[in-house]
């Protein structure tokens, strides 16, 4: 994950120096690049219920609200999909959509933002803010304060509830926070940042628990990756699954999880090997199904059995029934796009179907898949990056029946960069940021029928509720779109 992870963390550490005075540059320059010592992957500790964080309160929620559903955590459901279902736009009343309010922070936005009962939940910087969804005011504000700086990649799941809020930040730590307060209830620590843990993953709540992976700090050092179960209410840890075995580094789990109720299974995609082997022998290069009280290995795929090139999963799987069949899917950066059928007890799973959207990413040719499908109505649709051979310069749009994998649409994507930003669909509406805009495109056509300029690029993605559109940019502005009553 070397390449755009690295590309990740230099473009948070130009942002958050624009706003350090210029005689302390060089200092937080070596306090950002330590020197990362090989030692041994710490031990986990218990959460801490006190903490020197500190939370401000300064208005109030909104009183009454437009019906529709809410958007609780990163890919909007337990299953990955990015869909509201509710009717609140369609492609008959996009073109009435206009920006309501824009919030600009530093620094940037990275990640999806959560929409509960007319509030806005989003990680910013080293915080975790609420605001009000209709005016843009802030609620309140929790300063996690890590003891690194950078901004926070861990996107927030909200349990309407026990009214708390998660989510994970740089130096490996979870937390969780009392969204009526927006006090601290615990946190915990789940890896060594001087070690290299860091949190890229964003919450799964899901069965009275939260569920997160561990990755490390761009692979430098690489650390042993795994998927961590907490207790919602005291932040104790249920169960850890590590994807290499004890005294192994690799297998880090960067994306996000996803969860299949029937089979009480949680689906996580994982990272490459590290070390002198290539070989995916464990848990590596792998989508992989854990049993949720538990941990144990339910079944493994296994998409790249010997990884020269770095060729993992960066993004999380979505998980759907079309016509009584389950799938699983997701991409890797090697630009493979994989429909999964999960195996009966005791079974192996096998492949539906597969593409190939882009080309192999390398770190720097725009290639590979760094956005988690979306789906909607028998519908799956991915951006690929470049190296599709379909005539487009930067990335593509796909638009894939999810039984056949048989190609529905394509529509280039614009801008300067690949698409990391997870779309979302609403009605029959499908948004996608990518260059320095967002796009809602026909489901059903791949019609581009309305756009906004955003003005920077959106690594976090597009969340929706209640009519509302929100999406924040790595520059550190929060948009939010509606139709004006």
């Amino acid at each position: 994950m070397w390449g755009w992870r690295q590309a990740r963390t230099r473009r948070v550490i130009l942002v958050a120096s624009a706003a350090i005075i210029v005689v302390l540059i060089c200092s937080v320059t070596l306090f950002l690049f330590p020197p990362r010592a090989h030692g041994p992957q710490a031990s986990i500790r218990p959460p801490t219920a006190t903490s020197a964080a500190t939370a401000t309160t300064t208005a109030h929620p909104i009183a009454t609200l437009p019906t529709g559903n809410d958007w609780t955590q990163y890919r909007s459901d337990v299953y990955g999909t990015g869909v509201n279902t509710e009717q609140s736009l369609a492609t008959t009343s996009v073109d009435q959509l206009s920006q309501q309010w824009a919030l600009t922070r530093h620094p940037g936005y990275y990640t999806t933002p959560a929409i509960v009962n007319g509030v806005v939940y989003v990680t910013t910087g080293l915080s975790l803010y609420a605001y009000d969804l209709r005016s843009g005011a802030t609620l309140w504000h929790f300063d996690a304060q890590p003891e690194k700086l950078g901004g926070i990649h861990s996107s927030v799941a909200v349990d309407p509830a026990t009214h708390l809020a998660f989510f994970g930040t740089p130096e490996a730590r979870m937390y969780a926070v009392d969204i009526r307060t927006g006090k601290e209830k615990w946190h915990t620590q789940i890896g060594d940042p001087d070690d290299g843990a860091f949190i890229w993953s964003s919450p799964l709540f899901v069965n009275g628990r939260v569920y997160i992976g561990l990755a490390s700090q761009n692979d430098n050092p690489c650390v042993r990756g795994g998927v961590f179960a907490f207790d919602a209410s005291t932040g104790h840890i249920v169960w850890s699954h590590f994807m290499v075995p004890s005294g192994v580094r690799g297998g880090g789990v960067w994306s996000s999880l996803t969860a299949d109720p029937d089979a009480h299974s949680i689906i996580a995609t994982t990272g490459n090997p590290c070390g002198d082997s290539r070989v995916s022998d464990a848990d590596q290069d792998a989508i992989i199904a854990l049993n949720w009280d538990t941990g144990a290995t339910q079944w493994r795929f296994t998409a790249v059995d010997v990884d020269e090139a770095d060729y993992d999963f960066g993004e999380g799987a979505v998980i759907l029934t079309y016509q009584g069949q389950k799938y699983i899917v997701a991409g890797n950066k090697a630009g493979m796009l994989y429909a999964v059928k999960p195996p009966k007890p005791g079974g192996k799973p096998t492949v539906a179907w597969s593409a190939k959207i882009a080309a192999p990413d390398n770190g720097s040719n725009g290639g590979g898949i760094f956005e988690p499908p979306t789906y909607s109505n028998g519908m799956l649709f991915v951006a690929g990056g470049a190296g599709s051979g379909e005539g487009c310069k930067v990335g593509v749009l796909h638009a894939f029946h999810v039984d056949t994998g048989q190609l529905a649409w394509r529509q280039c994507t614009g801008g300067t960069g690949k698409v990391y930003s997870p779309s979302a669909a609403v009605g029959d509406l499908l948004f996608v940021a990518h260059g320095q805009d967002i796009v809602a495109y026909a489901i059903y056509t791949g019609d581009p029928i309305w756009s906004a300029h955003l003005g920077d690029s959106a690594w976090g993605g597009v969340a929706i509720s209640r009519g509302f559109v929100l999406i924040g940019t790595v520059a550190g502005a929060l948009h939010c779109f509606a139709i004006s009553s």
